[in-house]
């Protein structure tokens, strides 16, 4: 049975190759950018590549629906709100998987050589996630429409 094991010594070792990528930046945020792999409006799906630069951390949000997180490259920080105040809640290196149900309030960072995370989100009545100031009042949304847009321009 050990002959079927691939060890990390014999795995080639490769960054994704995102040459033909334009990653776009998100609006008003500096240091993330995605790219939009696909949307499917049937199955009210976005998947999409985000890339965090090194210490970059984005603004707390909400997925409204489940999502699935896959670590691509580098290293990617969650955070929580723990009373008034953020906490570092998770490093995840690359090979991490984790899915949930949505709902989970939160912000996420680069680490120190950044991150790419592969994200699949599923809307709820075409919400994807909501964006929230630093007195917790909602101050925009992203929805499947929105990445359906982006995507058609890409």
């Amino acid at each position: 049975m050990a002959d079927d094991v691939l060890t990390a010594a014999a795995r080639p070792q490769h960054r994704l190759d995102d040459s033909a990528i334009t990653w776009r930046q998100f609006p008003g945020y500096e240091g993330l950018y995605f790219w939009v792999l696909g949307v499917n409006e049937t199955r009210q799906k976005v998947d999409l590549y985000f890339r965090l630069l090194p210490g970059a951390r984005c603004p707390s949000h909400r997925h409204v629906g489940p999502t699935d997180t896959l670590v691509v490259e580098g290293e990617h920080r969650t955070w929580a709100r723990v009373g008034d105040k953020w906490e570092l809640d998770q490093v995840r290196p690359p090979g991490f998987f984790g899915a949930n149900e949505g709902d989970h309030l939160h912000s996420e960072e680069g680490g120190e050589e950044g991150a790419i995370v592969l994200l699949s989100m599923t809307a709820v009545d075409d919400v994807i996630w909501e964006t929230f100031d630093d007195a917790g009042d909602l101050v925009d949304t992203a929805t499947l429409s929105d990445f359906a847009r982006v995507l058609s321009k890409q």
